[in-house]
This record gives C-alpha cells, sequence and structure tokens, in this order.
C-alpha cells in the first residue's frame, strides 16, 4: 500500500505545538522556579523541533510517498489518530502531579512517533532525526526526574 509521509511530518509539526503552548502555560502557573525553568526550557525545545519537522516537510514533499505493509500503514494512521486527538492543553485545576504525568505520556508518545518515522523513512534527515529523538528523550528523563522530586511526591502536589 502507498502511504505519504507528509501525514507524519504534519502531524510532528501539530503536536510539537501544542506541546510547547503546554509547557508555556506550565511554566506560567509552576507552583516553583525548578518547575518553571524546566517546563520553560521544554518548551523551547519543542519549538525547535517544531521548526525542524517544518522544514523537513518543505525539503522532503515530494519524496515521502513510498510503499509499506497494510499492517505498517495502519499503524502508523493510528500514531497520528491517537496525537491529533489527544488533549495537551492546559488545566489550571490539575495538580502538578497530573500534568508530568501528561508530559511524560506526552514524550513517551513523541518518541514512538520519532521512531516509527525513521523505521519508514530512514534515508530521511537521519542526523536531525537522531538528534530529536536523543532530545525527546532527555526530556522524558527530565520529566520523570521532575515527578520523583520527594515533596511532589509526598505533598500529592
Amino acid at each position: 500500500m502507498n502511504f505519504d509521509g507528509k501525514q507524519i511530518l504534519s502531524t510532528f509539526v501539530k503536536m510539537e505545538q501544542s506541546i510547547a503552548k503546554y509547557y508555556t502555560e506550565l511554566a506560567d502557573n509552576a507552583p516553583d522556579e525548578k518547575s518553571k525553568a524546566l517546563f520553560l526550557r521544554l518548551s523551547l525545545e519543542e519549538v525547535n523541533h517544531q521548526k525542524m519537522y517544518g522544514t523537513l516537510l518543505e525539503k522532503h514533499q515530494g519524496d515521502l510517498e513510498r510503499e509499506f505493509s497494510e499492517e505498517e500503514i495502519e499503524y502508523t494512521k493510528s500514531l497520528i489518530e491517537v496525537n491529533l486527538t489527544g488533549k495537551h492543553s492546559f488545566d489550571k485545576d490539575a495538580k502538578l502531579k497530573d500534568s508530568l504525568e501528561l508530559a511524560e505520556k506526552m514524550e513517551k508518545d513523541g518518541i514512538l512517533f520519532v521512531h516509527q518515522m525513521m523505521s519508514m523513512y530512514p534515508d530521511i534527515a537521519e542526523k536531525e532525526m537522531k538528534i530529536i529523538l536523543k532530545e525527546e528523550k532527555k526530556h522524558l528523563q527530565m520529566v520523570r526526574e521532575r515527578m520523583n522530586f520527594g515533596p511532589i511526591r509526598s505533598l500529592g502536589l
């Protein structure tokens, strides 16, 4: 079956934009300076990812249509669907712990998505995709470290 990878890159652009906005809102409402600094950093890096994906989308407009198995396409479409309908909006009533759990899920989803893109299009922007993958893994680690920060766990913030 034929599949156009523009769908993946377009989803990346929308997803990174949504996640950057979410992190900015978290930073604006952070309960402490360490959380604020973390969310501002994550937001800036997600904006950079959004720009990288936008550039890749423009650069590879015509060479992303390829043949894949039906299973591969269905899996990819399900990733796209989940990410387009996923909730990446800030909830002022949510506790920091809940916000961090959503951030963790978003970073995991991002890693899955990057792996899928690299698997389907190993010849497209290998260097850039490796950089983004490394950064997404680092984001996940930073979010998890913040989740495991003693007062957040023990006070249920």
